[in-house]
């Protein structure tokens, strides 16, 4: 694939070194015809005759030796019986010869002064609309060309590599090229209907513009300008639409036709890009040194440029707004040393991914081996995986493979925060990234995390300490427990794992424990009917696919605890009465004057696999187990009769039931 981008490189310089042979060539000819200048060093004429009849007149060459190349059965002719001296003068004159196997004519006028040895030439190849015009007083060839393709040209008389016959254009426009000092150029030549196509890596289809270039084949270098603003490119993934983006690129090569070509190259839009690269080619190596992009106006470069790119790796309806820079320098060999991204007032949005930055501005700095200045970042809002960190900053050492906070920082997230105390990683660039991280999450509203992610809304707050964590390729995993306190009470996360956290279908995986949850508050969080006392309990094996629970083994459980009331009310037996399968104790009798009921104790266990829960409770009998235990006068029971639930339809009911009724 490299060896063919530099080819691409080299093709400019190739048709135009080309090109100019052929000027060359053509003009040697006419030049030979019009002036017997045979007798220069750098020319050798091998079987001359002069040809003659009453119809008309001629010159035959058997072969033409000219400044180390040769033409082969070279004829002019002249159909009309005019006067050869002391003027010469043909408006219908013609000349064929061959030339690297081909065989090839123009036609056209000429004009001879032998007096004063000055001729001049207006002719057209028979087969192209490709036009000639020379004069002896003046040593510079113009060529015009219109609605040709070059490369064709440059086929006939030497030859195209096989992936370049391929390429489809047209071009139109002047291009003058000087006899003694070998310098070429146009000036606002126009093209269109470009078409080439290289596997799925390059495919330009209509490409069109104009280009400007000056060759020097003496000083071994090139300028050129190119205006793009036909047709569409796909390069590699990058897409390119040039009639909604028209580009302009300026560019010069030295050293042409070595074994090292420099270059620098300018891409430049008018509204959103600014770019400049700079390297060497070496034969069929591309060595870049060194690059710099900026961008104004991120919306319009996402739009036309970025978006193509980012829905290929998932983050396609990305919006961004701002601008940014970056600059990257390589080493001799082309190997990356250093680079540096900036933002200014920078804003992102993605749905889907739940992320976003509002009015980003900073710094990001990244070496290779050699330290470099600390990165910072600050930001009016920032959202990770739904999460909202508020106004902060950040500031850290990007070096090699490795990221480390510089200092603790303390990251505001709702009415709360998260501090971090200490934050490194290993093998970024790796499939197994190290992570070390130590953090205390000061209280946060579980009200507001549940309304951000469209949970159930709870009451209560989430705190806590976050241990150490690894990820290894997609799977993050979590070193030791972590620890929360929730809903008055205490939980504790073991072998917590994430896999394609933010990918297709997330799976997370976990052993949950918890005591002393207050029940008040709980039921309360979801209207279900007020229960007070405490629960415990344990999910072991917890496994959730596309945010799908699909597998558990899970135990809750009342502790009864002094000074702690045991209640349930009759709304919330009514709910579990209502879920299915399960039947309470009260029915119509006195009983329904009652609001609240003492129980002993509540237990329900549940086993799930393939989508059926195998559940359970107190004094499982058959089909038949307790979930509530009364206790007290009057005394009620909660009985399930259906021991296997399919969990899909058991949890629609519970997160569906109308308990506010």
């Amino acid at each position: 694939m490299l060896k063919n981008k530099v080819s691409h490189c080299q093709m400019q310089a190739l048709c135009l070194r080309e090109l100019s042979r052929v000027f060359a060539v053509v003009s040697a000819l006419l030049l030979l015809v019009c002036q017997h200048a045979w007798a220069d060093d750098d020319w050798k004429v091998l079987g001359l005759q002069s040809i003659n009849d009453e119809q008309s007149g001629g010159l035959f060459i058997e072969r033409l030796y000219w400044q180390g190349d040769h033409v082969d059965q070279l004829f002019y002719r002249c159909p009309e019986q005019l006067t050869v001296y002391p003027i010469h003068s043909c408006d219908k004159a013609a000349l064929s010869f061959e030339y690297a196997g081909q065989k090839f004519q123009v036609a056209g006028k000429t004009r001879f002064d032998w007096s004063d040895k000055h001729w001049m030439a207006d002719v057209k190849l028979s087969d192209a609309n490709v036009y000639f015009k020379l004069d002896s007083a003046d040593p510079q060839v113009l060529m015009n060309l219109d609605k040709v393709n070059p490369l064709m040209l440059v086929e006939r008389f030497v030859g195209l590599p096989e992936w370049a016959r391929s390429i489809g254009m047209e071009f139109s426009g002047l291009v003058t090229h000087h006899l003694l000092s070998g310098q070429s150029s146009t000036q606002e030549a126009s093209f269109s209907g470009l078409d080439f196509e290289y596997s799925t890596d390059i495919i330009v289809a209509g490409l069109g513009g104009t280009i400007s270039a000056e060759l020097d084949q003496s000083g071994q270098q090139m300028i050129y300008q190119i205006t793009l603003n036909q047709g569409e490119m796909l390069f590699d993934q990058l897409y390119v639409n040039f009639v909604a983006y028209p580009v302009s690129i300026r560019g010069q090569l030295a050293g042409l036709f070595t074994d090292e070509i420099t270059f620098s190259t300018a891409v430049n839009n008018r509204q959103s890009l600014q770019s400049a690269v700079t390297g060497v080619i070496r034969q069929d190596e591309l060595i870049i040194r060194k690059v710099d992009i900026k961008v104004p106006d991120s919306h319009h470069f996402n739009q036309q440029i970025l978006a193509s790119v980012l829905r290929i790796y998932g983050f396609g309806q990305t919006e961004m707004s701002g601008g940014f820079s970056l600059s990257a320098a390589f080493d001799p060999a082309g190997v990356l040393t250093e680079w540096q991204l900036l933002l200014d007032d920078y804003y992102l949005l993605n749905d889907r991914r739940k992320l976003q930055a509002d009015a980003m501005t900073g710094v990001v700095n990244w070496g290779a081996q050699q330290p470099v200045e600390h990165s910072q970042m600050r930001w009016q809002q920032l959202v990770l995986a739904g999460m909202p960190v508020n106004q902060s900053q950040v500031e850290f050492i990007y070096l090699a493979d490795q990221f480390a906070l510089n200092g603790i920082h303390e990251f505001p997230v709702f009415d709360g925060s998260i501090q971090l105390r200490d934050f490194t990683a290993d093998g970024l660039l790796s499939d197994a990234v190290d992570l070390s991280l130590k953090a205390t999450i000061a209280p946060i509203s579980l009200r507001l995390i549940t309304e951000k992610l469209g949970w159930p809304e709870m009451s209560g707050s989430i705190s806590g300490d976050i241990p150490g964590l690894v990820k290894r390729g997609q799977v993050i995993e979590f070193l030791g427990g972590l620890n929360l306190a929730v809903f008055q009470g205490q939980m504790k996360v073991d072998n917590l794992s994430m896999e394609r956290l933010f990918g297709v279908a997330p799976v997370i995986a976990a052993d949950i424990s918890f005591s002393g949850f207050d029940l008040a508050q709980l039921t309360e969080t979801f209207g279900f009917g007020r229960i007070t006392g405490l629960l415990s309990g344990e999910v072991n094996g917890l496994r959730i696919t596309n945010w799908k629970t699909d597998r558990l083994d899970a135990r809750v459980y009342t502790v009864k605890t002094k000074g702690v009331k045991q209640t349930i009310s009759q709304r919330a037996i009514d709910n579990i009465s209502s879920l299915g399968g399960i039947k309470g104790a009260i029915s119509n009798t006195f009983l329904r004057f009652f609001d609240d009921f003492r129980y002993q104790k509540i237990k329900l266990s549940c086993v799930l696999h393939n989508s059926v829960c195998q559940i359970g409770g107190l004094k499982n009998q058959g089909n038949q187990f307790v979930i509530v235990e009364g206790g007290g006068i009057p005394k009620i029971n909660i009985v399930g009769f259906v021991r296997s639930i399919n969990w899909e339809e058991f949890i629609d009911r519970l997160l569906n039931a109308n308990y506010g009724n």
